[in-house]
């Protein structure tokens, strides 16, 4: 999976540092199931998303969905392993963030994100983690 870094337009604020983006079937299946933990600035975009499950996971995550112009159109601060989301009909993709990470960074509906492509993702030491992910 390409890694990249997610920044609020709306703000002009980096809200997470190391965001995966699931944009084939099976990334999109694996998702984030397997990882014991989603540390603070990881994340994980997946596209075309309008719903997630949260089945095989270890731990809640917060999921906001995105239309296609890249605004929040939901935020779901906490959704438990083992629960479904609802659909979001309007939305196009969808964010996997810590819990409460909206709140953390200041994201409301109506912000506008953006994913920006960074190549060299494992030149920094505390994000190693998500090698598990590739």
């Amino acid at each position: 999976m390409k890694s990249g870094i997610v920044q609020n337009l709306s703000t002009n604020k980096i809200i997470a540092e190391c965001v995966w983006k699931a944009d084939d079937f099976l990334s999109r299946l694996q998702g984030l199931q397997g990882r014991p933990v989603l540390e603070p600035g990881e994340g994980l975009w997946l596209m075309p998303c309008q719903q997630v499950h949260m089945f095989g996971m270890r731990f809640p995550i917060s999921v906001w969905f995105l239309d296609k112009s890249g605004t929040v159109c939901d935020i779901v601060n906490e959704i438990k392993p083992y629960r479904i989301s609802q659909r979001r009909k309007e939305a196009v993709s969808v964010l996997e963030l810590p819990v409460d990470w909206a709140n953390l960074t200041g994201t409301c509906i109506g912000d506008t994100i953006k994913w920006r492509h960074m190549k060299n993702i494992y030149q920094y030491p505390h994000l190693n983690s998500l090698q598990n992910l590739s």
